[in-house]
């Protein structure tokens, strides 16, 4: 009876804790503003997939293929394709769209 009956206590402290826990977890606060100079996307095996990043002056979004190998650059000025042997394919430039959209007018 009486192992019982510390068992029972032990049940219900062990669940007084769990809740608690929980409860105080719900307490925090969520940050309003995440602040980093660097995020890292990876797959299930750990090789980066995409990056946001800063370089100089520029905010970039980096993103890789499968194997690793760099295929897309985005900044604040060009959107750049890279090609599985890693050599550039294609440019655009926001000045040749913004030159492009001004002559369509």
């Amino acid at each position: 009876m009486m192992r019982n009956t510390h068992t029972l206590l032990l049940l219900v402290a062990g669940l007084t804790l769990a809740v608690a826990t929980l409860w105080a977890q719900s307490r925090t606060p969520t940050p309003a503003v995440t602040r980093t100079q660097r995020i890292e996307l990876v797959d299930k095996d750990g090789r980066i997939r995409a990056e946001l990043k800063t370089s100089g002056e520029d905010a970039l979004l980096v993103l890789y293929d499968g194997q690793g190998r760099l295929r897309t650059v985005i900044n604040t000025e060009s959107v750049v394709f890279y090609g599985v042997d890693g050599k550039m394919k294609a440019r655009i430039d926001a000045q040749s769209l913004s030159e492009g959209a001004k002559e369509n007018q």
